[in-house]
């Protein structure tokens, strides 16, 4: 894959993909809201764009250096830990704007490059979108949103030669996972067989594997270390 755009590319996450979309050979666009991308380097072309902005998405694709896009990787995302009696209605909002809107929008912003290249979307879920959890309803419901998204898209986009997939990490070694108490950390990995967190790495080797794997398209792949067994 030649020409690759990573959301949230500053991310634990979106820094893994770009480091193997780099180790591939390819190019990548690399969007950040504040914090420059790891890794840097001359095939990784960085662009500081606020996504949840009405114009962002469109901001993205003016940026893009190429007429085509092989791989879309939307790993723009997150949330903060809230309890269901504590979440007001603009959190909510806000929580379904990052994870399933800009997702949407910026892969509505690409769909003439990537039908281009018969290129492939990979959105960044969560197995919180299936098994609710520890960061509350906000994000599960999202989470889950985008799944649904991804079936859709890839059933409208695939005459278009286009491939939409999705990969459902668990809990990641991220400042995200960090940001739960103690407690709920402890739970969930009581709860996974292998007992530990997925790395970053292991996540940008499952959106490869979704992307390079010709054929499927409307899957998602769940990464969590066997939390949600199935």
């Amino acid at each position: 894959m030649r020409h690759v755009v990573v959301t949230g590319a500053s991310g634990d996450i979106g820094s893994a993909v770009v480091a193997a979309a780099v180790a591939r050979g390819a190019e990548v666009l690399a969007q950040y809201h504040s914090r420059p991308p790891k890794p840097a380097g001359p095939t990784v072309t960085a662009v500081r764009v606020d996504l949840t902005d009405d114009d962002g998405p469109a901001a993205l694709a003016a940026a893009l250096p190429w007429e085509t896009v092989d791989l879309l990787v939307n790993c723009v995302g997150g949330a903060r830990p809230i309890p269901f009696a504590s979440l007001s209605t603009a959190m909510w909002r806000e929580c379904m704007r990052l994870n399933v809107e800009v997702p949407f929008t910026v892969t509505r912003e690409l769909l003439d490059p990537l039908a281009a290249a018969a290129g492939v979307v990979v959105n960044l879920s969560s197995v919180a979108g299936f098994t609710g959890g520890a960061f509350g309803p906000h994000y599960a419901a999202s989470k889950a949103a985008l799944v649904g998204l991804t079936r859709s898209a890839a059933r409208e986009l695939g005459p278009k030669g286009i491939r939409v997939n999705c990969v459902a990490p668990g809990p990641v070694d991220s400042a995200m996972t960090d940001s739960l108490p103690g407690p709920a950390l402890t739970a969930l990995l009581e709860a996974t067989a292998l007992g530990r967190v997925v790395q970053p790495a292991e996540v940008a080797r499952a959106v490869f594997a979704m992307a390079e794997t010709t054929g499927v398209s409307g899957q998602t792949l769940v990464i969590d270390g066997g939390r949600f067994l199935h």
